[in-house]
């Protein structure tokens, strides 16, 4: 049986150095789809043949393997040295908001 992995949600390994060249939002956006994959196998409604492709195609896909935990810490020491800027309150932005459109 032929296994097609492309509509699997996986994530492919990142080598630390791109990590370090990519932009605050592009680390966000992989540590968010880190976190949307699967916990494990056995929690999952992947067939084997499924696991055994995606394995062989060296992609990431369950949250509970050593690849994920190294992707997941390297990301978020990544952004641990990052400068946070605080989004403030809903208030504070709906103000703003408002502010805009009166202009």
């Amino acid at each position: 049986m032929t296994v097609n992995i492309s509509n699997l949600r996986t994530a492919e390994p990142v080598s630390k150095s791109h990590l370090l060249e990519l932009h605050t939002g592009s680390l966000l956006k992989r540590l968010e789809l880190l976190r949307s994959l699967q916990g494990t196998f056995e929690e999952s409604d992947w067939l084997p043949e499924e696991r055994n492709a995606v394995e062989a195609a060296g992609l990431i896909a369950f949250k509970n393997t050593d690849r994920w935990k190294v992707a997941y810490s390297e990301v978020k020491a990544i952004l641990v040295q990052r400068e946070h800027v605080p989004r403030g309150s809903k208030e504070k932005r709906r103000e703003d908001a408002r502010k805009k459109q009166n202009r």
